[in-house]
């Protein structure tokens, strides 16, 4: 794809279509091509060890890239092909750290404001910066304190600080919300993504939670095996994706056994089939359906089964029906917990269903 400054602020890609790092006889990331707009917030998406930190240290300058290019801007920071590889400090690039990486024998504002003192800076600029990305990070009243004297999301608030006071054309963000609770990782959430819109900075961010992804991201690459998987929008990932690996690690997913018959794809065991509009070829093959993509009835329809479990999760049920298919999960409204009973009789129908061929899904979450 041709790059311009307009249109891109990352690039990376090779004319083999091949971006690697190996380590011994490992290659931590392989046919990797992307190109990431001005203003586009990015989510690297995937299982530990599917080579999305790798990428990211890569674009820092932390890793070098046994081939392809990576381009910022117009400037080429990375080329194995020409021998060309750029310092980390002088790519224009912002990080944050899972672990934070503030220095606890510094104030909170001297935290922030190292990078322009190492720039060089008038402290008389450097303070008037730092007051503006405290407040920026709500944090305007803590530029006194010390890094022990903070919890660990306004620390997570000082290394963001950090990292966006020099204006860096590119902000890279490394799992930042990983160790904080469920509460503050939602609130954290919405805020960097506020900020990210506010200042229209590109950012590329690197996570394993897919909540993370899909609720800030324009949009996802999904990894694994160091390869990318798919690229698109949250919506289109969820609700039309590229293979087994990507439906089975983005959401909740039902996959029950099919059977490719000409224009129809059957459920095995079953009557019951579906138009195969995926074009997926004669044989084995699998009926991917959401758990909210099933409802339930007593007046008949396409499955029958029983209920051996339901989970009352408060704003939702989660059902466990067996069935000729298999064990069925789904999820519905939490007023329905009173509706169904363990071991009742029950009917499903399917929507929405996603057709895929009989590819395993190779990856394990740790």
């Amino acid at each position: 794809m041709p790059f311009s400054k307009e249109e891109n602020k990352l690039c990376l890609k090779s004319n083999s279509s091949i971006f690697i790092n190996v380590f011994g006889n490992v290659t931590a990331v392989g046919d990797f091509n992307l190109d990431v707009k001005d203003g586009e917030f990015i989510s690297f998406l995937g299982p530990s060890g599917c080579g999305k930190t790798t990428t990211l240290r890569m674009i820092a300058g932390f890793e070098r890239p046994t081939e392809g290019s990576i381009i910022l801007g117009d400037t080429v920071v990375s080329s194995a092909s020409e021998g060309l590889f750029m310092a980390p400090e002088k790519r224009d690039i912002g990080m944050v750290f899972q672990s934070y990486a503030v220095w606890p024998h510094m104030t909170v504002a001297e935290n922030v404001a190292y990078p322009l003192k190492i720039q060089g800076v008038s402290k008389a600029e450097r303070d008037r910066r730092v007051e503006e990305a405290l407040k920026m990070v709500h944090l305007d009243q803590y530029g006194r304190r010390y890094p022990n004297q903070l919890s660990g999301g306004q620390q997570q608030r000082v290394a963001l600080a950090r990292a966006l006071i020099a204006h860096p054309g590119l902000l890279l963000l490394d799992e930042p919300l990983s160790n904080l609770d469920a509460k503050l990782r939602e609130s954290m959430r919405f805020e960097i993504s506020t900020l990210q819109k506010e200042l229209g900075i590109t950012v590329i961010y690197v996570t394993h939670d897919q909540s993370e992804a899909m609720t800030m991201s324009d949009r996802i690459v999904v990894m694994n095996g160091g390869e990318i998987q798919q690229i698109g929008r949250p919506f289109d990932v969820y609700t039309h994706p590229a293979n087994k690996m990507v439906a089975d690690f983005i959401g909740l997913v039902n996959f029950v056994p099919a059977a490719m018959r000409g224009d129809r794809a059957f459920i095995k065991n079953t009557t019951v089939s579906f138009p195969n509009e995926a074009g997926i070829p004669e044989g084995d093959g699998i009926i991917a359906v959401r758990p909210e993509n099933v409802s339930l009835s007593k007046n008949g329809g396409m499955l029958k089964g029983t209920v051996r479990h339901r989970f009352y999760m408060g704003d939702a049920v989660d059902y466990r029906i067996e069935t000729a298919a298999g064990m069925i999960r789904v999820m519905t409204h939490g007023s329905a917990y009173h509706t169904w009973k363990d071991g009742e009789e029950i009917y499903l129908d399917f929507r929405d269903i996603i057709l895929l061929g009989n590819e395993r899904s190779n990856y394990i979450i740790t």
